[in-house]
């Protein structure tokens, strides 16, 4: 059963990258107690013990046994590798990822969730979750309260959502997250070469991404695509061309998938 009191837990992290990193930090500071880091390498899991001042193992069977509540913060593909591993626990267990199914973890305690973040993590940048929201899911009523009072002791939103709705949304994620991070990227890359300071690039970037949410994306799309400027496009391309070819291809995908979406709406 859950723990009546989910103010001050007893806390064990199970991984040591990204997320484990920022997430359990920001739960000590609010009061919880992380009593120890299972990793899977010696250097993360000591290093993250470190500043937790907790204890850290790289075995799942010596995990701590006594803990109110576990926390995989680790990659989709280990869950149910580790899962298989991790002994029956009495303490509620969770995980964190977007795209796996809350059942994976019914055979290693009976009060089991899913507690997500819909963030984007980087150990170089600090973050503040307040106001992120934590798709939830669980087993019962009673982890469903647990949850909810997990993500607002950190200062975050906690939302009801079914595996599937949150598979959705992941991906949606992954388009305005990750890919819109790699256009970034691009534009990095082609600003360095061509000796343009990347700041150059921020009030328009900043621009479009306040147009999007108070407007919406669909319609705030500017550029030669949507304007079906067909001469200015093929002069990119041939620019483009010279420089990389990679790149080159991903913007012709882009314009044809801005024409197309403009033309099937």
């Amino acid at each position: 059963m859950p723990p009546k009191n989910s103010k001050n837990l007893d806390i064990v992290i199970i991984g040591s990258g990204n997320v484990a990193f920022h997430l359990s930090r920001e739960l000590k500071r609010n009061g919880h107690r992380i009593v120890q880091i299972l990793g899977r390498t010696k250097e993360n899991a000591a290093g993250l013990a470190k500043i937790l001042q907790c204890e850290y193992v790289l075995n799942a069977s010596e995990i701590n046994r006594d803990a109110q509540l576990y926390m995989l913060c680790i990659p989709d593909s280990s869950i149910t590798l580790l899962s298989g591993e991790l002994p029956k626990l009495k303490g509620t267990v969770v995980h964190t990822s977007g795209s796996t199914a809350l059942n994976v973890l019914s055979k290693v305690s009976d009060s089991y969730g899913v507690f997500y973040p819909f963030q984007t993590f980087s150990k170089i940048r600090e973050l503040n979750f307040s106001g992120t929201p934590f798709c939830i899911e669980s087993s019962s009523q009673e982890v469903q309260n647990l949850l909810f009072d997990v993500a607002q002791s950190i200062g975050g939103k906690p939302l009801n959502m079914d595996s599937e709705t949150r598979r959705w949304l992941h991906i949606a994620g992954v388009f305005g997250c990750n890919f819109v991070n790699h256009m970034l990227a691009i534009s990095y890359l082609i600003v360095q070469e061509k000796g343009i300071p990347f700041e150059t690039l921020k009030p328009l970037v900043m621009e479009t991404i306040a147009k999007a949410f108070d407007v919406n994306p669909v319609e705030t799309q500017t550029g030669p695509a949507i304007r079906g400027d067909s001469d200015l496009i093929k002069n990119h391309v041939a620019l483009l061309t010279s420089l990389d070819e990679d790149i080159r291809d991903i913007y012709m995908a882009m314009s044809t998938s801005i024409l197309n979406f403009k033309q099937d709406r």
